[in-house]
């Protein structure tokens, strides 16, 4: 027979293992989803440089590949809860809608042709900064819409700040000389990294809340339990 200290450490053993391979579901299922979506929103404004489309339209594109970027994320991460999931239509449906909002102030500089130089300029990209990276968390911790469960807002937009930092490393190796398909390349791999990066950074947080057992935790961390 086992000493009780032993049996009481396997038994810790045993319980931490679904958790790693939880986190792992999360990880590979969020990094998917976010990369096939950032090349499908890449391809889009591949298409519309090619199509030599401007102003408005390339906006509207940009909206619009943002907005399937959303979805595939999103998607991805519902894949990726193995408990305490929102409803699909409503999470898939916001992040879709949030993400074509950030995409949209990510275009409006060079859409409006703001001069950077400006103060007035410098202070509209800073608070459209932050509504960028608060964009998507926002959305979708109002369809989470459980007590305990805002600490997915700020985890979440500390994650994309690193994560898009990936986005800017083709730039030293591009020039308006450069073949398109190499300028794809490029960046559809900064997506993936981005993608990888995003899904690390926040397993954590989904751990806390979509994995098995995470919804008494949440319930007990603000007091309340599950549907009360």
């Amino acid at each position: 027979m086992r000493p009780p200290n032993e049996r009481a450490a396997r038994r810790g053993v045993d319980r931490r293992r679904p958790d790693r391979l939880d986190r792992r579901r999360w990880i590979l299922a969020v990094s998917v989803g976010e990369g096939i979506g950032f090349a499908i929103a890449t391809s889009l404004a591949v298409l519309g440089l090619v199509a030599g489309i401007d102003g408005p339209g390339r906006l509207a594109l940009a909206m619009v590949g943002g907005a399937l970027e959303g979805a595939a994320l999103a998607s991805g991460q519902y894949l990726g809860m193995p408990a305490g999931r929102p409803v699909a239509w409503r999470w898939i449906g916001a992040t879709a809608l949030a993400a074509a909002l950030a995409w949209a102030l990510g275009m409006m500089p060079s859409t409006l042709g703001m001069d950077l130089g400006e103060p007035v300029a410098l202070i509209a990209l800073a608070v459209g900064g932050i509504v960028l990276l608060a964009s998507i968390p926002v959305a979708q911790w109002l369809v989470l819409a459980r007590p305990g469960t805002f600490r997915w807002v700020p985890v979440n937009a500390g994650a994309w700040l690193v994560a898009i930092l990936w986005t800017f490393a083709p730039s030293p190796f591009i020039d308006e000389q450069s073949p398109i398909v190499v300028v794809a390349a490029l960046y559809v791999t900064a997506g993936v990294l981005m993608a990888v990066t995003f899904a690390s950074l926040t397993a954590g947080v989904a751990g806390s809340l979509f994995l098995p057992g995470a919804t008494h935790r949440v319930g007990r961390e603000s007091g309340r339990e599950p549907g009360d």
